[in-house]
């Protein structure tokens, strides 16, 4: 039941943000998940984090910026 809701829930809210948003910056919830679930982790199950993961998500993080931060200066 959760993988079905949870895969309708994920699917529709992709299918809006691609209708509203440039298709870089609606791929990029892909490369925001991970850091989210590790966030998740961390904060529910008391996982650990070392600082190999923190690079990561770092690098993940501001490769996102990057790609949204894009269009704005495009638009100035």
């Amino acid at each position: 039941y959760l993988a079905v809701f949870g895969s309708i829930v994920a699917f529709s809210a992709y299918l809006y943000v691609l209708k509203y948003a440039r298709p870089a910056v609606a791929t990029s919830y892909a490369y925001v998940n991970p850091p989210v679930a590790v966030l998740l982790g961390v904060l529910l199950v008391g996982e650990t984090v070392g600082p190999y993961d923190l690079a990561g998500m770092a690098i993940i993080l501001a490769g996102v910026a990057v790609i949204t931060l894009a269009r704005t200066r495009r638009a100035a």
